[in-house]
């Protein structure tokens, strides 16, 4: 059960951080060019922005790159057969869902 698990945990989990920090660098990207005009011209405060305005992002971002890491992992997983494979292998449905639940706790 345990391989189950590291397996599908290694597929949600490098979806999830590939989403999630491009979701949030097109967050601190698109503010960055809706108020760049306002920024002052030192480079420290442009960065300590960028840091603040990710770490405000986090909240928002956080949910959405969850579900959305739990979708594309199911995708890939039914495009490359991998979902019939565990399934063949007696790994209920649930269990394959429970997983990537785990890690969203």
């Amino acid at each position: 059960m345990w391989i189950f698990f590291r397996f599908i945990s290694g597929i949600y989990l490098k979806n999830f951080f590939i989403i999630f920090f491009s979701l949030l660098g097109f967050y601190c990207g698109i503010d960055l060019l809706l108020n760049f005009k306002d920024l002052p011209k030192a480079a420290n405060l442009d960065l300590l922005y960028v840091m603040f305005l990710s770490f405000s992002a986090v909240p928002y971002v956080l949910p959405i790159s969850l579900i959305f890491a739990l979708v594309v992992s199911l995708i890939s997983m039914i495009r490359a057969n991998e979902f019939v494979s565990l399934y063949a292998l007696g790994l209920s449905r649930n269990y394959v869902i429970l997983f990537p639940f785990l890690w969203a706790l």
